[in-house]
């Protein structure tokens, strides 16, 4: 397999929930956390730009709590998978709390590789 950069572990964003982020009830609207976790996926896979042949699917989704209005929330992910064929991003949405892990949701995106940048083992 040929050298790639992996994503960087220390790679995070950060975003405060604002007003026209929200429902009636304040909560953080559903497709706006979709679109901040995979614009975070889309930034994070820069260096696999030449061999990533699709837009990032979305493999898994678990939202555990609800995120409210000027809550400031942490985006941050890790390499779950990367293979000749697929390369898999975990990504994990919290609360930004010191002293504490408080998740928001989490999910795994999947992008499809081309095959020939990489090299059979002998």
């Amino acid at each position: 397999m040929k050298n790639i950069q992996l994503l960087n572990t220390k790679s995070i964003e950060q975003f405060t929930v604002s007003i026209n982020q929200v429902n009636d009830q304040r909560a953080l609207l559903p497709h706006v956390l979709y679109k901040k976790m995979e614009g975070y996926t889309l930034k994070s896979v820069v260096p696999f730009h030449k061999v990533i042949t699709s837009k990032p699917s979305l493999q898994r989704l678990n939202i555990l709590k609800n995120a409210f209005l000027n809550d400031e929330l942490i985006v941050k992910g890790v390499v779950k998978k990367l293979s000749a064929k697929e390369l898999l991003i975990a990504v994990e949405v919290t609360k930004n709390i010191q002293d504490s892990n408080d998740v928001i949701c989490n999910a795994i995106f999947g992008f499809e590789l081309k095959e020939k940048y990489f090299e059979k083992a002998s």
